[in-house]
């Protein structure tokens, strides 16, 4: 019984080993990869459910306009510094939060020139 393999044969098993190796490991990294993006919109819920329990009143009025909760604003400072984001509330503390795309932001209203509502992108 003579079972000798050519050149061929051996290239294609090598081959197809090669390519089952790598689909393996590709859904590897794309389960890993789904867990990661579940895992960071599970962190995103539990810190916007911190903020609105941080400020919860979900509308203020500011120079006779009135802001809700969820509204895309522009927020300028006494020190000349904008922030654009999504209202998300006041607290007791005279306080207002806004989420920008890197950062939520607090800043207490005393200490607010202008808020004016943005064209949402």
């Amino acid at each position: 019984m003579n079972i000798g393999l050519t050149t061929e044969e051996i290239l294609y098993a090598a081959l197809l080993a090669f390519c089952i190796t790598w689909f393996i490991n590709n859904i590897i990294k794309i389960r890993s990869l789904l867990k990661k993006v579940s895992s960071v919109n599970k962190d995103i819920t539990a810190v916007m459910n911190r903020c609105y329990a941080l400020f919860p009143t979900d509308r203020i009025e500011f120079h006779g306009i009135t802001f809700k909760r969820g509204m895309h604003i522009k927020i300028t400072t006494t020190a000349n510094t904008n922030f654009e984001g999504e209202f998300i509330g006041k607290n007791a503390k005279n306080m207002v939060c806004i989420r920008t795309n890197k950062y939520i932001i607090a800043h207490e209203l005393n200490n607010i020139t202008n808020i004016e509502m943005c064209e949402q992108n």
